[in-house]
């Protein structure tokens, strides 16, 4: 039985158990594994590696303390909460570990709750979607397979492979269906925009769901050096990814300088308004889940908004694209 978890600061929180500024925006409760060492995988941009030297407490900018499961189950009351996303480090238990949790946190809530996650077994997908787990999440993270193999794969001395990620969320895709599985893309980690716009059309295609990161510098990390990517080459792939997710841009609208910058033949009249809600700027992911600050600095720059954009912020997104 599972005895102790993580909770994002956040959620922590959100539920009483820690002092802070409660956040009105803030609609996902965020758990993580928990085991003694860090995780048996060595993602290169991760403080959870296995070769990081971050602290164990930490993933992306965001603090996750640990505390007795039963702890949280008590503490659990109604909130504004929209959903429960449990993140996995990989080890060898894991998935009998987050289906104890699943299984305590349905005792007090009957929230949907995803589930990220490494490439795993198709009897293991089941096993998850038995417990009543409603969404699943295989992080790719990288766009092509050779930075995969790079970042989080074989240079990286692991048992991670970009056919085995793409056949578990084929899997997945059977088990859990469409609409309710997704992939992670990191923007930043040595992608050109060609490169992202390509695989944002190839998970499309294949019905995934991508939840967008913009790359953070973490020390202790393999990548610790590297710098964010820039805003504007960001906000060009936020479009697209909206666009594309909307059925509105098609691969042959896009086009491509020798540097692997993108632009798009549609007209800059039909870009303005469906961008005027500023939805393509937002975290994107699970329904109702909104990630607070997790790649940014509460003084920006705000790479994904964790709320409904002013017009203003609106406006600059916009003009940030460089697109119009």
């Amino acid at each position: 039985m599972v005895e102790k978890i993580r909770l994002s600061i956040g959620t922590a929180v959100q539920l009483g158990i820690e002092t802070g500024n409660s956040d009105p925006f803030f609609t996902t409760a965020f758990l993580m594994t928990y085991q003694e060492n860090k995780c048996e995988s060595n993602c290169a941009f991760c403080p959870q590696a296995r070769d990081s030297s971050s602290s164990s407490d930490r993933l992306s900018r965001i603090s996750w303390p640990e505390y007795e499961l039963k702890l949280v189950i008590d503490n659990w009351r109604p909130r504004k909460f929209r959903r429960i996303c449990i993140q996995t480090i990989c080890y060898a238990n894991v998935v009998n570990d987050v289906v104890d949790i699943v299984g305590e946190l349905q005792k007090v809530t009957k929230l949907p709750i995803s589930v990220s996650i490494h490439s795993i077994d198709k009897n293991d997908l089941l096993k998850l979607k038995d417990s009543g787990v409603s969404n699943i999440g295989i992080a790719l993270d990288a766009s092509t397979p050779i930075l995969f193999e790079e970042i989080k794969g074989e240079k990286r001395d692991t048992t991670y492979r970009w056919h085995r990620h793409i056949r578990a969320l084929e899997e997945a895709l059977e088990i859990f269906g469409k609409g309710n599985v997704a992939t992670h893309l990191i923007i930043g980690l040595g992608e050109t925009e060609k490169e992202a716009t390509e695989f944002i059309f190839q998970m499309e295609e294949m019905g995934i769901g991508i939840g967008l990161f913009a790359f953070t510098a973490i020390k202790g990390t393999s990548l610790e050096g590297r710098s964010s990517p820039d805003l504007s080459s960001y906000r060009r792939i936020q479009v697209i990814r909206h666009l594309v997710s909307k059925g509105l841009l098609s691969s042959e609208q896009i086009s491509s300088d020798d540097e692997g910058r993108v632009s798009l033949d549609i007209k800059k009249a039909s870009i303005l308004k469906e961008l005027s809600s500023g939805k393509a700027f937002q975290v994107t992911g699970c329904k109702g889940c909104n990630r607070p600050y997790y790649n940014e600095r509460p003084r920006g720059p705000m790479y994904n908004y964790p709320r409904p954009l002013s017009k203003i912020e609106v406006i600059d997104a916009i003009k940030e694209t460089h697109l119009v």
